[in-house]
């Protein structure tokens, strides 16, 4: 929290680095640099770290789902919305 105080410019900047580049720092496509610069951010904001974990789960559940959808997703969907109106 000192460091976001006495560096606010850099933890603004950081704070955009981090939520642009979450995805690719949770597939490991960041250089160390990079992937250092979001963790140290996490650790100080929320919101960075709640995206993070948010993206962890999101990933985790399309990971465990069994077959990938048939198809045109989109399609399915506003079909069966159609169908319930």
């Amino acid at each position: 929290m000192r460091a976001m105080l006495r560096h606010p410019l850099r933890f603004v900047r950081d704070h955009r680095f981090t939520r642009s580049h979450a995805s690719d720092f949770l597939d490991g496509d960041l250089e160390d640099t990079g992937r250092q610069r979001v963790e140290q951010h996490a650790g100080l904001c929320p919101p960075c770290r709640n995206l993070l974990d948010s993206l962890r789960r999101t990933i985790g559940e399309l990971r465990g789902l069994r077959e990938p959808p048939a198809g045109d997703v989109a399609s399915g969907v506003i079909a069966r919305l159609r169908d319930e109106t």
